[in-house]
């Protein structure tokens, strides 16, 4: 049974013996939860017995072997032993537990059995017909769709390096690298960009690193030449766009808006040389690799060549038409290039770029802001993916994402390949989702104005304002000849990051109602966080105030899938309510130095002992990580799922001129130590480190089809509670396909196997702490009776 206290030695505490948890566990956690009580405003602190205890006095003793089977499985959870995990939950026994409860368990261990076997089954039937296909594709030279198949092939076997060696793979990858080239050399970018792309993923984690890292490097040149060509040439790059799709069977619409053609003017607009110097100094002085100018010269220049090199910049950039002005260009490129070669003590940055610019203007002649961005996210490329520029064309959306709310009236929009403002999706419980806006709506005005030639940026500009103004929308609708107008009042908007098991019919307020227990019969909760912001903490403290609204809780699933972080505080106050004493994360710089140290405070442990479930996956990162290694490395719950993302590290924004900042990546993050000895992990994914992220204790993959389905019976789950009629339309509608919109689907149906496997083991320990009632012991003994009467047995 998880220990009320930690049976490792951590940094900064004492060795405490393993108490047995079901000797203290309800007395203690009622005066923990004493704590919880929610008013209208706020969630008040009150007196630690304020609470009555909640163990049932009707209730018989726990037996000592369900204590110790418990024990068990709960000890080989943290260990990872699978397989012994596996034995241990079919092993329940009967003396001192609850029959009723004990007939729920052995139906979730049967429909968990049953999953699995019919898993096993699916992935194989799968697999092979993935090969099939694979083959089918191959005879038809559809060499693309050929590749997407060999890697279901891959993500559906037990290596993901066998299937490469059969001959029918290899054949097929040394054809794909031949027509890769081929689409390089006739300047085919998008397709061959996607060749090299699924070459990349055909080999990631065989352990040929050298062919993996060529790949990323190849796969990235691509990457930036089409960036380049959507940037500087978007009538080329739909263009492209367009015959791509043709060649797949696909459609784009073949109109785009104008304004895009020329967006480039406004996206390098007010970048200066001190602006580019600046920036370059600042990484090299705090990036915590130590990045040397150096090599973010050579960035830089690289990054210019392919501006030079890129197809199709021609109708934009009147100097690329002339051979011998590029020829000459790029003679100076090369120049630079090699005087970086000269052993130097420092490198005068400013002096590289200006020379840089001078050759420019003597030859091609591109505009000097274009030469200084397309060079400095080149030279910042060199330091890691979470480091980059700010540039003024992009530091009002920044200013909103840190501010992590805003004024406006609660849309996700994107801009689609067409230049097209589209709704994503109306947030649940918001002013646009009450005034009717729908998914897939086009925004076509805004107060009149056409958003014709409209960014993202610009929709966002005119869409917010201040608070209770009125901002009149009007929408392009499927099915509507004319547009639709919806007028919306402004609202401070704010994203929910704790959601429960099921969702409940909105309040009048709008306020999104949650169910948090996952099985109500043995007390087990759920909570979802789908980030880490200033309301968090408040938030999950209401959802375990609810949870303890009827009575003791057993256990707690902590899904952090998907989560992609937030702010650190906010996972140090999560992780407290676990751990009770030491490190909960630390910080070091580039010299290896601690920058500083979060530690738990025992006052704000109001779940120390709690049996919990951490699910993790690769979407979680950042404070999720935080949350999740803090909690294995204490031991204070099992981590079930797949490796997290890997991103441990700290961003500083430096200004470097009018509404212009670099983003540096100055700090990594550490877990804490698990015997105080050794120093705790790092969670980043450090260049050639084979040690990153969290790794499960459990480790527990779901196949792509069961990513997908799962994804999407919880969002038709949540649509079916909706208050807005055209929301649950379209989850009824989804009905004939995917079957009912029940999220109980997840785990009878076993779409979802990291969270049942975490039920499973939560209601194994609550099972042990559930004897039977008064009048089951009764019903036993009457049976017992009877039994020995005719000489039978009382099972």
């Amino acid at each position: 049974m998880p220990p009320m206290t930690h049976g490792r030695p951590l940094e900064g505490a004492s060795v405490r013996p393993i108490v047995p948890y079901g000797t203290l566990r309800k007395a203690t956690r009622s005066m923990h939860f004493s704590t919880f009580r929610v008013s209208a405003l706020a969630i008040s602190v009150v007196g630690p017995l304020a609470m009555a205890l909640h163990p049932a006095s009707a209730e018989g003793p726990v037996s000592q072997a369900a204590a110790d089977w418990s024990a068990e499985i709960w000890q080989a959870s943290l260990d990872g032993a699978d397989d012994a995990v596996t034995t241990l939950l079919q092993q329940a026994p009967t003396e001192g537990i609850s029959p009723s409860a004990l007939g729920s368990y052995r139906a979730s261990l049967a429909r968990w059995a049953g999953n699995r076997l019919a898993d096993e089954a699916a992935v194989k039937t799968r697999r092979e017909a993935a090969w099939a296909e694979m083959l089918e594709l191959i005879e038809e030279d559809d060499l693309l769709e050929a590749m997407s198949r060999l890697a279901e092939v891959q993500m559906l076997s037990a290596s993901v390096g066998e299937p490469l060696q059969r001959p029918e793979s290899v054949a097929l990858l040394k054809k794909l690298r031949g027509r890769v080239d081929q689409w390089k050399a006739d300047k085919q970018l998008l397709p061959a960009q996607e060749g090299v792309f699924l070459l990349k993923m055909a080999w990631e984690d065989v352990g040929d690193e050298a062919r993996e890292t060529a790949l990323q490097e190849e796969l990235t040149t691509l990457r930036k030449k089409m960036l380049l060509l959507r940037r500087y040439a978007f009538a080329a790059y739909h263009e492209k766009l367009r015959a791509h799709a043709k060649s797949k069977g696909e459609t784009i619409n073949a109109e785009y808006s104008p304004r895009l053609v020329d967006r480039w003017t406004e996206e390098v607009a007010g970048i200066d040389l001190q602006m580019a110097v600046e920036s370059l100094l600042l990484a090299e002085s705090e990036h915590v690799e130590r990045i040397p100018v150096r090599d973010m010269l050579d960035g830089g220049l690289a990054s210019i060549r392919n501006l030079v090199t890129a197809p199709g910049l021609e109708a934009t950039f009147e100097g690329l038409s002339d051979p011998a002005r590029v020829v000459a260009f790029l003679a100076a490129i090369d120049a630079s290039a090699a005087a970086l070669d000269v052993p130097a003590n420092a490198i005068d940055a400013r002096a590289v770029i200006t020379r840089l610019m001078e050759a420019n203007e003597a030859s091609i002649g591109f505009p000097e802001q274009v030469i200084l961005r397309e060079f400095v996210d080149g030279a910042t490329d060199e330091l890691d993916r979470f480091s980059g520029m700010i540039w003024p064309f992009d530091a009002e959306q920044f200013k909103r994402q840190m501010e992590g709310k805003f004024v406006g009236v609660g849309i996700q929009i994107q801009e689609s390949e067409v230049g097209e403002v589209v709704v994503v999706s109306p947030l649940e419980g918001k002013p646009a989702f009450f005034a009717g806006v729908q998914p897939d709506d086009v925004i076509a005005e805004v107060d009149g104005q056409s958003t014709a030639g409209w960014t993202v940026h610009d929709a966002v500009r005119h869409i917010t304002g201040p608070k209770d103004t009125t901002v009149v929308l009007g929408l392009r609708r499927e099915g509507e000849l004319e547009l639709v107008y919806v007028p919306i009042v402004r609202d401070v908007i704010r994203m929910p990051t704790v959601k429960g098991w099921s969702k409940e019919a909105p309040s009048e307020s709008g306020e999104e109602d949650w169910n948090f227990l996952i099985d109500p019969d043995l007390r087990i909760g759920y909570i979802k966080l789908t980030g880490f912001d200033k309301q968090t903490y408040r938030d999950i403290r209401a959802a375990l105030a609810q949870m303890y609204q009827d009575g003791m809780v057993n256990g707690i699933v902590l899904d952090l899938r998907h989560n992609p972080g937030g702010l650190l505080d906010v996972a140090a106050s999560i992780s407290n309510l676990w751990v009770s004493e030491g490190t909960i994360v630390s910080g070091e710089d580039r010299d290896g130095d601690r920058t500083f140290l979060m530690a738990a405070r025992s006052r704000f442990c109001y779940l120390g002992g709690m049996p919990t479930a951490v699910l993790v996956n690769q979407g979680s990162a950042s404070a999720s990580e935080i949350v999740a290694g803090c909690l294995q490395a204490h031991r204070a719950a099992v981590i079930i799922g797949d490796r997290s993302f890997g991103k441990g590290s700290v961003q500083t924004v430096h200004g470097v001129g009018p509404e212009a900042h670099i983003k540096v990546t100055s700090q990594y993050y550490r877990l804490p130590s698990i015997d105080g000895i050794t120093p705790g992990r790092l969670v980043h994914r450090r260049p050639g480190s084979d040690d990153w992220g969290v790794v499960p204790d459990l480790i527990v993959e779901m196949s792509p089809d069961d990513i997908e389905a799962s994804h999407r019976l919880r969002v038709r789950a949540e649509a079916a509670a909706s208050s807005l009629p055209w929301a649950r339309a379209r989850a009824k509608e989804a009905e004939a396909e995917d079957g009912p919109a029940d999220i109980e689907r997840l785990i009878n149906d076993g779409f979802d196997p990291q969270l049942e496997l975490a039920l499973l083991i939560l209601q194994s320990q609550a099972l042990a702490e559930t004897a039977p009632t008064e009048e089951e012991l009764v019903h036993l003994v009457d049976r017992a009776d009877r039994g020995a009467a005719t000489g039978t047995s009382a099972r």
